[in-house]
């Protein structure tokens, strides 16, 4: 659905025109998810781009967005709200709801670590070093994953398809990999085959589904003398 998304004031207005048809109707009931759905976009960004046509001050709409309650007009209040309370991809709450589940996630790779006895520097600490883009962990001492190098390693908690891993590989990964080399990142819900060929992956990070298994670690251990 997001591909159908556009920011234009002309279709903030074709949006704003269909609401207020549809409102003419006696039931008035599920208004948004009904036009979302005719109109092939997520029901909180037809809802975002209504507010957009209704107010003309995008600072205003995304107000309204995180809270419906400051919307004067209830009926209005109550359709966006129900609209972005059914969107399980967009909107506040679905945002809310994926930083739960990528910290759920976080904190399960950070067990795995642990447990391997694999020391690390996390997020908070890097920043704290003055690095402005970090990956989850960045490993004190380099392991090896089937042969492949593993500097540092990004907890991903959903499908890795080809929109999505593009932004990252812009946004983050190209960055992790100029400043601390190879990597590993984990699609904890898995990921299209294709990305397997990509000239990226295998040569700057590797892609898993998990953890990897102990068996295919290698882990350096200095001599103790």
């Amino acid at each position: 659905m997001k591909q159908n998304y556009r920011k234009s004031p002309a279709i903030s207005s074709k949006y704003q025109e269909l609401y207020e048809v549809a409102m003419r109707d006696d039931t008035k009931e599920n208004v948004i998810l009904k036009l979302s759905e005719s109109q092939g976009i997520s029901p909180a960004l037809f809802a975002r781009s209504l507010l957009q046509g209704v107010f003309s001050d995008s600072t205003i709409s995304k107000k309204y967005i995180k809270d419906t309650t400051l919307i004067d007009n209830k009926d209005l209040a109550y359709q966006v709200f129900m609209g972005i309370m059914n969107d399980n991809q967009y909107g506040p709450y679905a945002d809310v709801t994926k930083q739960s589940i990528g910290l759920e996630y976080e904190l399960r790779l950070e067990r795995e670590l642990r447990l391997m006895n694999i020391t690390f520097s996390d997020e908070n600490v890097l920043r704290s070093r003055g690095y402005d883009k970090t990956p989850d962990f960045k490993l004190d001492v380099p392991i090896a994953v089937d042969g492949f190098v593993i500097n540092w390693v990004e907890s991903k908690a959903l499908f890795g398809d080809e929109e999505n891993h593009s932004g990252y590989l812009k946004e983050q990964l190209l960055c992790y990999w100029n400043r601390f080399g190879p990597g590993l990142v984990i699609y904890w819900f898995g990921y299209l085959e294709t990305l397997e060929s990509t000239p990226e992956v295998n040569k700057m990070f590797i892609l898993r589904t998990s953890f990897p298994d102990k068996s295919s670690i290698t882990q350096y251990k200095p001599d103790i003398l």
